[in-house]
């Protein structure tokens, strides 16, 4: 009895020294996708009662709009679910108010930030939770010198005396000798990735402390561990659509091999050898053994740069956008049926043959033109006046609209139509030259014949 004590007591000397149970270990760097989806995966945290249909959700993070009365209920809701999960609430970052209420939550080294605010109408309100990763701030290499002005869970502060450009540049050696990637920049910021954590380094001049230099570090959790070349510009992440979209001054060859090469060490393969053509951008597709699909595509070069995308979708996004396709076959395949019923009855009308109008000339017409929308030719001074009447009263026997009629002495029109057709006929008759008589049709074709009286058929 008394070694079991001895035992039990050595046992909780070691374990107030760090000892803790297997499976709450701290990951030595980093954290993979992988490794904290078994954390926490907020693809699959429970949303509120009253939630709207299709939140914002992914692995490390989770946005979405609740029917609630106030954001303190909302965010009680998801307090109460972290806690029984083992998360622990950080009482310095907690701001609980009426208009809005955040804080962040720890366990296994990972931090997640958690806030509700008013969503932009009456009755409802925006949840979000963000994981930032399993980064301890203060471990973070920084240039000699530095002091810390502020470090909490999801960001730390330092100032030093090192100009802003030497003290940016002297982060990121520091950084990429500790295998932090380069992920892109903006301004003061630049970010940098280890597996797939996304680090914020914002090194600016800071007046508010007597013009020394800041450094600020933020992280985030990727959702997807997307790698991206060295050279990328202007590198944008966004976790909701777990895209990456970057230029580069680099073939598209260039690129593809980079993509199979890197991919490749975390078995990735593409589907082909090339890529092909998906609404109009070379696309490849990369596919691994869990199902899972990254899809990398190229837009038009612009200004000597290519866009590049690359994004992913998990095997049960397939599987849903899958389901869903084969539950609308039925809809899509009569909605193709009617379009292609559509444009054969469009392409039928605007081809079938047009209706024909037969105009009897009169026997003494001359200098007759005629195409086949289009009568021209001329008879003795004095008549034109008399045939355009008798064609007036004989297509309107036809069954044909007057619109317009001015009939003179020495000049006149008259404009018809019958359905889709419009006939226009014109005459000059001046007395002392032959008289010239016009006919043109729209919607159909003219065809003539020479009788000893005008008229229509």
């Amino acid at each position: 009895m008394k070694d079991r004590s001895i035992l039990l007591l050595a046992l909780a000397v070691i374990c107030s020294s760090g000892c803790q149970p297997k499976g709450d270990a701290l990951l030595k760097g980093p954290a993979t996708v992988e490794q904290a989806a078994r954390v926490i995966d907020l693809s699959n945290f429970p949303l509120m009662a009253g939630a709207a249909a299709n939140p914002n959700r992914a692995i490390a993070s989770l946005t979405y709009k609740v029917a609630a009365t106030n954001v303190k209920s909302a965010f009680d809701f998801q307090r109460q679910k972290l806690a029984t999960q083992g998360w622990k609430e950080s009482a310095h970052d907690s701001s609980i108010t009426d208009q809005a209420a955040s804080s962040t939550f720890t366990r296994h080294g990972f931090v997640l930030s958690v806030s509700s605010y008013p969503g932009g109408d009456t009755d409802s309100v925006t949840v979000s939770l963000v994981n930032h990763g399993n980064i301890d701030y203060g471990k973070l290499p920084r240039p000699g010198g530095t002091k810390p002005v502020y470090v909490g869970n999801s960001v730390a502060m330092y100032v030093t005396d090192g100009a802003v450009a030497g003290t940016a540049a002297e982060c990121r050696k520091l950084l990429l000798a500790e295998g932090w990637q380069p992920y892109g920049s903006a301004g003061d910021s630049t970010w940098f990735k280890q597996n797939a954590v996304r680090l914020n380094v914002t090194v600016s001049s800071a007046p508010a402390q007597g013009g020394k230099t800041m450094i600020s570090f933020s992280s985030e959790l990727m959702s997807a561990d997307l790698p991206a070349l060295e050279q990328a510009e202007d590198l944008r992440y966004s976790d909701m659509t777990r895209e990456l979209s970057f230029e580069i001054a680099a073939t598209k060859e260039a690129v593809v091999e980079f993509y199979k090469k890197t991919l490749g060490r975390t078995h990735w393969e593409p589907t082909l050898e090339k890529t092909v053509e998906i609404d109009e951008k070379p696309t490849m597709i990369f596919r691994n053994p869990a199902k899972d699909m990254l899809t990398l595509s190229f837009s038009s070069e612009r200004n000597g740069k290519t866009p590049v995308s690359l994004q992913y979708q998990s095997a049960a996004e397939i599987a849903e956008l899958d389901r869903q396709i084969k539950a609308r076959a039925p809809e899509l395949k009569a909605e193709l049926q009617r379009r292609e019923a559509k444009a054969a009855a469009e392409f039928a009308e605007a081809h079938k043959p047009l209706p024909k109008i037969s105009i009897t000339l009169p026997g003494d017409a001359k200098a007759v033109e005629q195409s086949a929308s289009e009568i021209k030719f001329t008879v003795g001074k004095g008549k034109a006046r008399a045939i355009v009447e008798a064609w007036r009263k004989e297509f309107r026997a036809d069954g044909w609209k007057e619109d317009v009629a001015t009939l003179e002495g020495m000049a006149g029109a008259v404009s018809l139509s019958k359905e889709k057709q419009n006939l226009t006929i014109h005459y000059t008759d001046t007395g002392f030259l032959p008289a010239e008589i016009n006919l043109s049709v729209m919607g159909a074709e003219l065809e003539s014949s020479h009788r000893g009286s005008p008229g229509p058929h």
